[in-house]
């Protein structure tokens, strides 16, 4: 008996290291290909398998390659609808999934009132911080979070009064650029100085301004992901004196941040090349130029206006920017059937837009979501049962207040590991088809 078991030992021995020299000899490429296919909460359980594995799934080209795969995979996307919640003061995520319905991701320290989200690009936010100045990068997937260092434009006030003759207001802009793989976040802040001014007839103090300029400095998340800096950049004449008052609200699309200002006395649409890092002056067609709600379809910037007037009560005006560098427009219009509800474009998803419409208005929470193909023009109902369930906010006229409601694909790209395979670019594109 003792022969036998003694022998059975030997067997299991000589099966394991059957087994490990058969992994030894597994491509790299294989593994990869297996990886990039699987589910987030998947890989994230496989990189305890061995150092290699955790290794290249850190890798942002695994990243990159793995969230190309998410959008074509089936449930790798999800519809993603984020609304500020007025009870909690915070605002809200959810995820529409067509095998787990909707489960919910509160960021529960975002304070609306004083906090500016960005557009959500490829599952990644950027959360500015109005009263202290602090930004975040968030990633949706993963929920990780970092802190990007404080902007060197604006100084670190030490208590009341100080800097009381110099204001900086500070405008954060989030994009990607595709070509380099890499999130960045633009600071556009306008600093006024003031002068005081004492009447000498009371004695009395106030204070007019003096001096007006804007600076700029541009952060790089894909350098050196959670050890990087600002970097100040000189767009020159006219930008440093003319962009002072920015808004806030922009859209990135095909690497270029985009958007609406008033600029000497003109109404045009901004432009700013994440790659080369120079500013455009795109003019805006005279028929688009009260249209200020912007989205990005197919990687093209488009302006909306919603139509309401007599009979055609559904009718979006849809100009696209087809190509940014020749400043060419193309006009679309959509227009619904008559006895469709009142609709608003609140998000795109693939080729087309996501709308949400309010069916009656005494029920603020009686939400339905379309979707409207641009390119064959059709309008579906997208089956959202949960959506009901969800209290939105309603703003004038029925209209949605602040509500997205977008296409999510899986994003494992890691904001702080500074850890990399050898894995190269090249290898990770041949499979990208």
């Amino acid at each position: 008996m003792g022969n036998s078991i003694s022998q059975m030992r030997t067997s299991s021995s000589s099966s394991r290291k059957s087994i490990n020299i058969n992994r030894r000899h597994i491509p790299d490429d294989v593994i990869l290909d297996i990886l990039t296919r699987l589910p987030a909460k998947s890989v994230v359980r496989f990189r305890c398998v061995s150092r290699t594995w955790c290794s290249f799934t850190h890798d942002p080209f695994f990243a990159s390659l793995h969230h190309a795969r998410s959008l074509t995979r089936d449930n790798g996307s999800a519809l993603l609808l984020s609304y500020p919640d007025p009870s909690s003061s915070s605002t809200s995520f959810s995820f529409f999934e067509r095998k787990q319905g909707f489960r919910n991701l509160q960021i529960s320290h975002v304070d609306q009132q004083y906090t500016h989200l960005s557009e959500i690009i490829r599952g990644i936010l950027c959360i500015n911080y109005r009263r202290s100045h602090r930004v975040d990068i968030c990633n949706i997937t993963t929920q990780e979070t970092i802190t990007l260092p404080r902007s060197t434009n604006i100084p670190i006030r030490s208590g009341a009064g100080v800097d009381f003759d110099i204001v900086y207001e500070p405008r954060y802009s989030f994009g990607f650029n595709s070509s380099t793989r890499d999130y960045k976040v633009l600071n556009i802040c306008s600093i006024t100085r003031y002068k005081l001014q004492v009447n000498p007839n009371n004695g009395l103090s106030t204070r007019e301004v003096s001096q007006r300029t804007v600076e700029f400095e541009i952060f790089t998340i894909g350098c050196d992901r959670g050890a990087g800096s600002w970097r100040k950049i000189d767009p020159g004449y006219p930008y440093d004196q003319e962009l002072h008052g920015l808004s806030c609200e922009s859209v990135c699309a095909d690497g270029v941040i985009h958007w609406r200002h008033r600029f000497f006395d003109q109404e045009i649409l901004l432009a700013f090349d994440l790659k080369q890092e120079k500013f455009q002056i795109i003019q805006v067609p005279k028929e688009a130029l009260e249209f200020h709600l912007m989205k990005q379809v197919k990687g093209c910037l488009v302006l909306m206006g919603h139509v309401i007037s007599g009979y055609n009560r559904n009718k979006i005006v849809l100009w696209i920017l087809e190509d940014r560098l020749n400043q060419i427009w193309m006009k679309e219009n959509v227009v619904f059937p008559s006895h469709s509800p009142c609709l608003w474009p609140v998000g795109s998803f693939k080729t087309g837009l996501i709308l949400l419409a309010q069916h009656g208005y005494a029920d603020p929470a009686a939400w339905a979501a379309y979707y409207c193909d641009l390119e064959t023009k059709n309008l579906c109902m997208i089956q959202v049962p949960e959506l009901k369930s969800v209290k939105l906010p309603c703003g004038e006229a029925g209209k949605p207040s602040d509500v997205v409601l977008t296409e999510h694909a899986e994003n494992l790209l890691s904001l702080t590991s500074n850890v990399y395979s050898s894995m190269q670019e090249e290898k990770v594109k041949q499979f990208a088809g």
